[in-house]
C-alpha cells in the first residue's frame, strides 16, 4: 500500500461512451494517489470497484460518489496507521493485506472522533463489507474475510447480501446532541394545530416574500422547490421553456407543469464534477398552485432575468453572477443567504423569538422545500402513493402509477381551495405579530395577485 508522500482522494471525471449512434460524455468518479508536494493525481486500479459495482449498476453518479468518500478516508486512516509504524499494521504493504481488524478499526475511530450515527455507521459497513467482498472475489486479499450472509430489503424486493461481522462497539446514541433536521417549515408549537396547512402557508409566503427581497435570483427556485417538491439538482436544469402553463393562462395561473429533464449537457458542460446537478427522475411535474408562486414566476421572467447581463445560456432559467447557468453549489450558497437573511428578519422582529429558536436549533436547507411539498400533499388528502407520485419518486408498478398520476392530477384542484388565500379566516387566532410592517405586506401579498392577472 503506497504511502508516505501521497494519500487517496476521489476525483470526478468524464470519459467518452457510444450508445446507439450517439457519442456521450458521461460523468464518472476515480479513486486516486495524490501526491501532497505537487498535487497531481495518479488514478488507482481500485477505481474499478466504483464502476463494477456502482458506475454501471445504479445510473446515478450520486452513488458512486457515496461510495468514494467512504472507501477513500478509510484507505487513508490505514496508510496513517502504517506511517505511525502501529503494531497491527506493519504488515500492512498493500491492499492484500487487509483484514477485518482494520475496517472495526476504522468504524471505531468514526464512533469515538467524529460522533457517527448508527445509521451512519450501518451505511460504512455496507460499503465496506463490499469492498471487502470486492478485494476477495477480485483474488487481490490474502486472508479471507469472515462473512456473514443477511437478508436486506430494497425497496418491494428482499436479497442476500455479505456483510462482516464487525465487532466494534457503536455509538451510544443518547449522548449525542445533534440538531434535529428539518422536514417542514410548520414551527414545533404549530404541529398539533387543526389548521396546520393554513399556517404552513403563512410561513412559506413569508420566506418566499424575504427571498424575492434578499435572493431574488434563486426566489422562483424556491417557491418551485416547495409547491413542485423539487431537488435542487432539477431547479437548476430547468430552462425557460421547461415551464408550461395551462389553460391558456401566463405564469401558472391556471396550473404550472414542469418539464423535469437532465439538461447537464446543454447547461453545465464547464463542470467534471455534476453529482448535484442530477435529475434523478426525468418527468411532468405538476404543480400546486398558490397566487405567490405566480407572483415569482412573473418577477422572475420579467424582472430577474432582464437583469441578466450576457447570458452564456439564452434558455436557462436561473443564472449565475458570470451569466452561466447557476450550479448546485451556487443555489447553495444563495440559499444559505435566504436562510440567514430570515433568521435575521425572526430574531429582529418582537414577539418572534420562538420561531427564531425553533429555526436556527434545527437543520435545514433548500431540501426542505420537498419536505413542505410532502406535507402539503398529505395535508391536503393525498394518500402516500399519489404523494410520492406528485413527488416524483420512481414507481415499479407502471399500471398503478398510470392511475395515480391521473388521481393525484384531479386531487390537484381539490387541493387549490384548501391553499386559497380566502382561508387565511381559519388562523385568525394564529399567533403572530401582525401589527408589524413586513408581516402585513405579507399577509396581503397573495391576497393582491386575484386582481394583478
Amino acid at each position: 500500500m503506497e504511502h508516505g508522500n501521497y494519500r487517496f482522494v476521489w476525483k470526478a471525471i468524464k470519459y467518452h461512451r457510444k450508445q446507439g449512434g450517439e457519442i456521450l460524455n458521461t460523468p464518472s468518479f476515480i479513486i486516486g494517489l495524490e501526491d501532497k508536494s505537487t498535487k497531481e493525481v495518479f488514478p488507482h486500479p481500485i477505481s474499478h470497484f466504483l464502476f463494477k459495482n456502482y458506475h454501471r449498476n445504479s445510473g446515478s453518479v450520486n452513488t458512486e460518489l457515496t461510495v468514494a468518500q467512504i472507501i477513500v478516508p478509510f484507505l487513508n486512516f490505514v496508510l496513517d496507521k502504517v506511517d505511525q509504524k502501529l503494531t497491527e499494521y506493519t504488515e500492512v504493504e498493500g491492499l492484500k493485506d487487509l483484514r477485518e481488524s482494520h475496517a472495526n478499526a476504522y468504524l471505531q475511530y468514526c464512533v469515538d472522533e467524529k460522533a457517527n450515527k448508527n445509521k451512519t455507521l450501518e451505511m460504512k459497513e455496507n460499503f465496506l463489507s463490499k469492498f471487502y467482498k470486492y478485494l476477495w472475489d477480485e483474488k487481490i486479499l490474502k486472508h479471507k474475510p469472515k462473512f456473514k450472509l443477511v437478508s436486506v430489503r430494497s425497496r418491494k424486493e428482499i436479497r442476500k447480501v455479505y456483510k462482516i461481522d464487525f465487532t466494534y462497539k457503536k455509538t451510544d446514541e443518547t449522548l449525542l446532541r445533534e440538531k434535529i433536521k428539518r422536514k417542514d417549515i410548520v414551527p414545533q408549537n404549530h404541529e398539533s394545530n387543526d389548521n396546520r396547512i393554513f399556517i404552513r402557508l403563512q410561513y412559506i409566503r413569508e420566506i418566499l416574500f424575504v427571498a424575492k427581497h434578499e435572493t431574488p435570483d434563486i426566489a422562483l427556485g424556491v417557491a418551485l422547490q416547495i409547491f413542485g417538491g423539487l431537488r435542487k439538482g432539477e431547479v437548476v436544469n430547468l430552462t425557460r421553456t421547461a415551464l408550461k402553463s395551462q389553460n391558456g393562462q401566463e405564469y401558472g395561473v391556471e396550473g404550472l407543469v414542469l418539464l423535469i429533464r437532465d439538461r447537464q449537457n446543454d447547461l453545465f458542460t464547464r463542470f467534471n464534477d455534476v453529482s448535484t446537478m442530477q435529475v434523478k427522475n426525468p418527468r411532468d411535474q405538476s404543480c400546486l398552485i398558490d397566487p405567490i408562486l405566480n407572483y415569482l414566476y412573473k418577477h422572475h421572467i420579467e424582472v430577474v432575468l432582464k437583469k441578466v447581463k450576457k447570458p452564456l445560456h439564452p434558455n436557462a432559467l436561473f443564472y449565475d453572477s458570470e451569466g452561466n447557468a447557476m450550479s448546485a453549489d451556487t443555489y447553495d450558497k444563495r440559499f444559505l443567504k435566504l436562510k440567514n437573511s430570515y433568521l435575521g428578519m425572526l430574531l429582529g422582529t418582537p414577539g418572534r423569538y420562538q420561531d427564531y429558536l425553533d429555526f436556527s436549533q434545527t437543520k435545514w436547507r433548500s431540501h426542505i422545500g420537498r419536505g413542505i411539498f410532502t406535507n402539503m400533499c398529505l395535508d391536503a388528502g393525498f394518500n402516500e402513493k399519489q404523494t410520492a407520485v406528485l413527488r416524483g419518486d420512481r414507481s415499479t408498478e407502471s399500471m398503478e402509477a398510470y392511475f395515480d398520476i391521473i388521481t393525484a392530477t384531479f386531487n390537484i384542484r381539490k387541493a387549490l381551495t384548501l391553499l386559497s388565500p380566502d382561508q387565511s379566516e381559519n388562523i385568525a387566532d394564529l399567533n403572530m405579530p401582525t401589527n408589524r410592517k413586513m408581516w402585513k405586506e405579507v399577509q396581503e401579498f397573495g391576497k393582491g395577485l386575484r386582481n394583478e392577472f
